[in-house]
């Protein structure tokens, strides 16, 4: 692996994982590929999705033309990063579709109460 990489890789808090305590990655582990011709390839592991019911605090949200999940993140939860906390709380895999409808009714979790194992399963 190219040195630059694996130095900034490693640099997040000797984890490799994303520093930023928003981040649906934060504290997560890396793992280690050694391909047959010998490089290795460092990668964040897999990322379990939560149960949406861990979320037992939320908000209903009618999602009106225009929305997008960042935008609703900055505005419910403070932080445009935490989109995937909404995503999570709907089970959605594909974020996006959620504000592709208006009038879908969506679940909008509350900040304060991330629920343990939401970040890392």
């Amino acid at each position: 692996m190219n040195t630059a990489l694996a130095s900034l890789i490693q640099s997040a808090a000797g984890t490799g994982a994303p520093t930023s305590a928003s981040s649906r990655y934060y504290g997560a582990a890396t793992q280690e590929y050694v391909g047959p011709d010998g490089v290795a390839v460092r990668y964040l592991a897999r990322r379990i999705l939560p149960q949406a019911a861990v979320y037992v605090s939320t908000r209903s949200y009618t999602v009106v033309q225009g929305d997008r999940l960042d935008n609703l993140a900055a505005r419910f939860l403070g932080d445009p990063m935490l989109f995937w906390m909404i995503a999570d709380a709907n089970a959605a895999t594909d974020a996006e579709a959620l504000t592709d409808e208006p009038g879908n009714v969506i679940r909008i979790p509350l900040a304060s109460n991330l629920p343990t194992g939401a970040r890392n399963g």
